[in-house]
């Protein structure tokens, strides 16, 4: 059984609980998310979450969303999460932090509610990537045009959404 720390809306951590139940009963919780730029910083890598996912399942997201262990450093958690979903080892930046949720996933009916801590990461598009296929159904780099064409499409998740409105591309 998975476990993720509860959180307050200002961080605080409380006790763990089994990431199933913290999705059934919509409790706040720590996360992290990676944003993966080119190295120009014009296109970002996003990925498909895997039919299996519990929450939004097929839907488009930031390259990495995932959950630290209990105690582990948010940093240390998302190089983690960036080996284990990507196969690829790289440097993670901090970026910023959001608190999001409840929200109801349309699909499953489980609840997302984080305290999500956002890093940025660089990465050559021509770099292989090896996604877990548990995790990450496709993968593909897009720019902000194609972007806001997903968005308006509603085939994106909702923290992602929310992400994107904290994003600074390069002109």
């Amino acid at each position: 059984m998975r476990l993720v720390e509860t959180v307050d809306r200002r961080g605080g951590i409380g006790p763990p609980i089994a990431i199933l139940e913290a999705h059934r009963v919509g409790a706040a919780h720590r996360a992290i998310s990676i944003v993966v730029w080119n190295a120009r910083r014009t296109r970002m890598l996003v990925t498909r979450r895997a039919a299996e996912k519990t929450t939004w399942p097929g839907y488009w997201s930031n390259a990495v969303c995932s959950h630290p262990l209990p105690r582990e450093p948010y940093a240390k958690a998302a190089r983690r999460r960036l080996f284990e979903e990507l196969r690829i080892h790289g440097a993670v930046a901090p970026a910023f932090r959001m608190y999001y949720g409840p929200v109801r996933c349309p699909v499953s009916g489980a609840l997302e509610h984080e305290m999500d801590h956002v890093f940025y990461a660089r990465l050559a598009e021509e770099t292989s990537i090896k996604p877990d296929r548990a995790e990450v159904s496709a993968l593909r780099w897009v720019d902000q045009e194609q972007l806001a064409q997903m968005q308006e499409s509603g085939a994106i998740t909702p923290w992602f959404a929310m992400i994107l409105r904290r994003v600074r591309w390069a002109k």
